[in-house]
């Protein structure tokens, strides 16, 4: 795996750091060893991605914003349960009344 290599790659280079070279010559050496570090990041953060995508292959991605009364956005909704409820059982009484 790419990640492991890179993390062996790092681990050697990080071991030359001990013998404290002059700064001249460690220069590239502590470079390398950041981008090295850079490189792993952005793998182990594409990994996560992709089990995130395999956990929820359809993640709601359209949620409605509401607007609360402090002008704050919000996605939670406003109206309260019994609202709702009462809504749904009102729908109900007009299609029965319909059929």
């Amino acid at each position: 795996m790419e990640i492991i290599a890179q993390g062996e790659e790092n681990v050697r280079l990080y071991s030359i750091f001990q013998y404290r070279l002059h700064e001249e010559e460690m220069q590239p050496l502590i470079e390398k060893w950041r981008e090295g570090s850079r490189h792993i990041k952005e793998l182990i953060s594409q990994k996560n991605q992709l089990l995130i995508s395999e956990r929820n292959p359809n993640p709601v991605v359209n949620k409605q914003t509401f607007v609360n009364g402090y002008g704050e956005a919000t996605t939670r909704e406003i109206t309260s349960s019994t609202y709702s409820r009462a809504c749904k059982r009102l729908s109900k009484q007009v299609m029965s009344f319909i059929h």
